[in-house]
């Protein structure tokens, strides 16, 4: 019986000391679990397209990830005992908070749009999928606003630089625009290297 006990107490006393297994447990995914509760439910206003005061985080079969990733700052006041950053009767379930919490806590990554700008940029190849992944809907360009090609982006340079530059939040014609770093670093990257086409 003393055997048992000892080997018991041996098993127990080396329990959850083993810091790779801690380290290994799933983080919360950007893509797969924050950005469900911000493309639904009580955040419908910034989903329906209007693009009037509520920015905008979808629309369509479009998610506009830079939205969402700019304003962690104002997710972390909310989910830590604040309101809605635009007022009201909004509010998240506590598991959707916690869930918030835990993403900001592990660094507020995104899982899946993370990139590094190095190479050759071109219109083609870089610049054309995060315009038709994030510019192009029914409210915005080829909706309600122009169309931008290639050589609209070409002439509007100025417009860009000043875009890119500020995240967003200056140089845009229509409403503030939220961009990740991964964005404008691609922008920037491609009109310092010509604006190269293909």
């Amino acid at each position: 019986m003393a055997a048992v006990t000892s080997m018991l107490m041996y098993m127990l006393s080396s329990c959850y000391k083993n810091k790779e297994d801690i380290e290994a447990l799933p983080k919360v995914s950007f893509r797969n679990d924050v950005v469900p509760i911000v493309v639904a439910g009580g955040c419908g206003c910034h989903n329906n397209g209007s693009a009037t005061r509520e920015v905008q985080f979808s629309h369509a079969d479009t998610i506009f990830y830079d939205a969402i990733l700019a304003r962690v700052g104002l997710l972390q006041t909310w989910v830590n005992g604040g309101s809605h950053p635009g007022g009201g009767v909004i509010d998240l379930s506590e598991n959707q908070r916690t869930i918030i919490k835990r993403w900001i806590d592990e660094g507020g990554k995104d899982d899946g749009g993370g990139c590094i700008v190095s190479g050759r940029i071109t219109y083609n190849a870089n610049i054309l999928p995060i315009y038709t992944t994030t510019c192009k809907a029914s409210s915005c360009h080829e909706g309600l606003s122009v169309k931008l090609d290639y050589p609209r982006m070409v002439a509007d340079k100025n417009i860009l630089i000043t875009m890119m530059n500020s995240g967003g939040s200056s140089g845009h014609l229509g409403p503030i625009l939220s961009l990740s770093t991964c964005t404008t670093s691609t922008f920037l990257e491609w009109i310092n290297q010509g604006q190269p086409q293909q």
